[in-house]
């Protein structure tokens, strides 16, 4: 139990419910994000091929004059790809700093303006790269005051320019209200311009990924969802093939049974009708009896039977229950009677009819 409460408890931090739900998102949703995501990557490309261009512009024109300190302006001194180049003064007994706003550390080295009445600008580089940075300004002068050109770029990070500001408070050193944040050229003018350029190609790459990534899993989510309905297709398949071998399997149960399993097809000569026979078939031969349409059944019900056709039963012939054969005992009608005694029919009925016929002719 307490391994599922920590396994738990681990799930929800490393693998949120957020994240699950992104995951659970249809493919036409990551289509659209990654044809998005991969516009912006498109813009992104189009700005580093503008600013590969323009830095080759930039080292075919050659540095911008230099512009002094105490006369630098802010709109009028800054060119392409925010490129500055100033003049000022160099005190080796000005302090250095550090700082680290973002998690990313940096140093600066301080610069006064070219009257040296102030500290005006601040050169920004990584920690490791403060040496090269200070023999680079040396190697312009002799002495503890150098005057010195830097070209570089223009930083406009806020954040920078607030934590150096509070540096300068902890060093007690006073500064400029326009302190200007430079991020100088080490070395090669030409070969910095080409890096910051090629520097920009990091956004499209990250762009790019992330729209790949986006496109990979649309294009799973859609696979999945494909393979699901086709696995439905096809247990629907397997159901109605079982179906129909049930049925069939039912049909010929039947058939077997001998219960109807449909209504019979129509004969094109009408409907049969079986014709009666006798039930002592021994000594009469069999003979096919040719199938009657439904008119001629009808006919055959409608006709009148003849008087040849009636057949009147006979009396069955007498057997006495007594030894030698003895009648005595058995019940008989005047008219048997009459007729075994005499050898005629009574005459009684014939006698009445007479009386009937001649009061009816009175």
């Amino acid at each position: 139990m307490p391994f599922r409460i920590v396994f738990g408890i681990l799930k929800f931090f490393l693998f949120p419910w957020y994240v699950r739900w992104i995951f659970r998102l249809p493919w036409i949703v990551f289509a659209g994000l990654a044809a998005w995501v991969g516009y912006l990557a498109y813009q992104e490309y189009e700005n580093y091929r503008f600013n590969v261009f323009e830095a080759g512009y930039q080292v075919s024109e050659g540095v911008p004059d230099p512009t002094p300190l105490s006369k630098w302006n802010s709109v009028s001194d800054v060119y392409s790809n925010d490129e500055v180049h100033v003049s000022g003064l160099y005190f080796s007994a000005l302090p250095q700093g550090q700082f680290d706003p973002v998690g990313l550390e940096r140093g600066f080295i301080l610069l006064a303006d070219d009257q040296g009445r102030e500290v005006k600008a601040a050169l920004v580089v990584r920690p490791n790269d403060l040496p090269f940075l200070q023999r680079q300004l040396e190697a312009q002068g002799d002495g503890d005051r150098i005057a010195v050109n830097v070209n570089g770029t223009l930083s406009r990070s806020s954040d920078w320019l607030s934590a150096i500001e509070t540096e300068l408070l902890v060093m007690n050193i006073p500064g400029s209200p326009d302190l200007v944040v430079i991020k100088p050229f080490l070395g090669n003018r030409a070969d910095a311009l080409h890096d910051a350029a090629e520097n920009s190609f990091g956004m499209v790459s990250l762009l790019g990924g992330l729209a790949g990534v986006l496109a990979f899993l649309g294009a799973g989510r859609f696979l999945s969802g494909r393979g699901a309905r086709l696995a439905a297709s096809a247990h629907q398949s397997r159901k109605s093939g079982r179906e129909v071998q049930a049925e069939k399997q039912a049909a010929q149960a039947a058939q077997n049974l001998g219960l109807p399993d449909q209504a019979p097809e129509a004969s094109p000569w009408g409907t049969f009708q079986p014709q009666p026979r006798d039930t002592d078939t021994s000594d009469k031969p069999t003979r096919m009896v040719k199938p009657q349409t439904p008119a001629q059944v009808k006919a055959s019900r409608a006709k009148p039977k003849r008087e040849a056709d009636v057949v009147i039963p006979t009396e069955p012939e007498y057997k006495s229950v007594f030894p030698g054969g003895g009648s005595a005992f058995r019940f008989k009608t005047a008219d048997q009677i009459i007729k075994q005694t005499f050898g005629v029919r009574s005459g009684l009925k014939s006698s009445e009819q007479t009386i009937k016929s001649s009061k009816g002719e009175e």
